[in-house]
């Protein structure tokens, strides 16, 4: 894990509420990742924010080890998204779905990736990295989205 994705603050907005975490090291992440796995399910889009290097691939590799998954998780910087199937349902959940969206120039970039078609087969978890790059598509699905912001 990333040095620098320790001594964060990490707010978490679902459902109108906001929960606030402090996270001293690395290795406390999974406490943010349990309390996720409360609050997800299929068609949920998880927008994480934070500046580079807060720590948003440290907190998703933590959440893809909490829903089962043993393979590394690296950044989809390079490819803008990378797909995991769960070795076992969770929260009816069979696939994780991994945006990183700071590449993208502006919205039009984003068909390729044909982001409502990754979600139509209500098992899908859609993790998105940068959602502030993508706001105007993210904006039109507002109730499914849980807000993690990384400080």
């Amino acid at each position: 894990m990333k040095k620098n994705a320790a001594g964060r603050k990490v707010v978490l907005k679902a459902g109108g509420r906001a929960r606030r975490f402090s996270v001293p090291t690395a290795a406390d992440w999974p406490s943010v990742s349990s309390e996720m796995i409360h609050l997800i399910r299929p068609g949920t889009i998880l927008a994480v924010q934070g500046d580079l290097g807060a720590g948003k691939t440290t907190f998703i590799q933590s959440l893809a080890a909490a829903l089962g998954i043993k393979r590394f998780v690296p950044s989809p910087t390079f490819a803008l998204m990378r797909a995991y199937k769960l070795p076992k349902a969770v929260n009816g959940i069979r696939r994780l779905v991994h945006v990183d969206a700071y590449r993208l120039k502006d919205e039009s970039e984003l068909q390729v990736l044909d982001l409502d078609e990754e979600l139509v087969d209500g098992q899908t978890l859609l993790v998105l990295e940068w959602p502030e790059r993508i706001a105007g598509w993210l904006g039109s699905r507002l109730k499914n989205v849980i807000h993690l912001n990384i400080n």
